[in-house]
Order: structure tokens, then sequence, then C-alpha cells
């Protein structure tokens, strides 16, 4: 059994950079305490609750500060950003923490990111799947071209590869009904949220 600590909340009335200090020297105490792992979100347009709209920035800082101590994303939201560069910072914090990176992946249930960022929440199920697929296979180190619904490139070559290969370890979350045959059919480790979830 392995142990962990998520790092999301704020302080009323504290700064930014008192929310990131804190982050941190939990981070730091966690390692000391000789727990597993710590976990980061990804939420956008609500800082009173986190500052952790780029947690790929914030694990590489941790990364940098810790020797021991896994960091892992609870999750990033992949429909909300570009594959290619999501594999490219993904790869970069499992290269910098020399293999102590998981990445947990998501699309989120708060439409509300999606309508400010233009990204229709409709096609969040369709654009994550399409999003991993192109991530997976930037990380094979190998040239590639994409045609799908949403991207479409050629001739494309990532680096850096990720530090642990073939990839970091993979963890999916749901928290709909639509999302967990997904998360079997890829044979994924589970985020459960239970928020909101009528299950008979």
């Amino acid at each position: 059994m392995h142990f962990g600590i998520f790092l999301e909340e704020r302080r009323p009335g504290g700064t930014d950079l008192a929310a990131f200090q804190e982050t941190l020297a939990l981070a730091e105490a966690a390692e000391a305490w000789g727990l597993d792992g710590v976990w980061l979100g990804e939420i956008h347009f609500n800082p009173v609750r986190s500052v952790s709209s780029a947690p790929l920035a914030l694990a590489s800082f941790i990364a940098a500060r810790t020797r021991r101590i896994r960091i892992g994303l609870a999750v990033q939201v992949l429909p909300l950003g570009h594959p290619l560069r999501i594999a490219e910072e993904a790869a970069t914090v499992d290269q910098l923490s020399e293999g102590r990176f998981d990445f947990g992946i998501g699309r989120s249930g708060s439409p509300r990111a999606y309508d400010v960022l233009g990204v229709p929440y409709g096609e969040s199920q369709a654009r994550f799947e399409e999003c991993l697929q192109i991530i997976l296979e930037a990380w094979k180190g190998e040239r590639f071209s994409h045609h799908g619904r949403h991207y479409h490139f050629d001739d494309v070559l990532v680096g850096p590869r990720p530090y642990q290969l073939p990839h970091p370890p993979l963890r999916m979350a749901a928290n709909s009904k639509e999302t967990f045959p997904v998360v079997a059919r890829l044979g994924l480790p589970l985020f459960v949220g239970l928020r909101d979830l009528d299950i008979p």
C-alpha cells in the first residue's frame, strides 16, 4: 500500500505566493515523513480554491526540491491543452524528476473552464481520447503525423522522451457514467470521484 497527499487547497486571505510556498513546504514535509507521493490538480478560474492552474510547472518545481517522493497529477485536463505541448511538458517533468512522475489524466467535470477557453464541453470525451492517443504516440520517439477529428499535423518528432519508458505511469479520473467504460477499455488505474454521481 502507498500513501500520498493531495496538494490543492489554499488558505483564505493568503497570497498566491504563500499558497505556492505552502504547497512546496507540504511536499518537502511529505517526503521527510516517508509518504510515497504528492498529487496536484489542474484548477482553472477558481483562485479562491486553488492556484494550481499550471500543475506541470508546479510539479517541476517540486521535483527540483525533493529527491525521493513521487509527483503526480490528479489530473491534467487533456482536452484543454494541445496534446503535443502536453507530451513535451509532461516528459520534461519526468526527466527532471528522474522518473518520479505519475501522469494522472482526465477531462474535468467542470464546463466553466471549457467555456472560457473556447473548447466545446460536448467534445470533451472525444478530445480526451484523441489527445491521449497523440501523447502516447509522441512518447515513442519517432516521427509521426496525425489527422484526426480535432488535431492535425504532419511529420513531428517530439522531445524529450519520458525518463520512464515507454511512458510515466498513467492513471485516469472518472466521475461520470460516460467515463468509467473508457477507463475499463483503456485498462488504466482509476481515480474515482463520486461527487454527485448516482450509482445504483
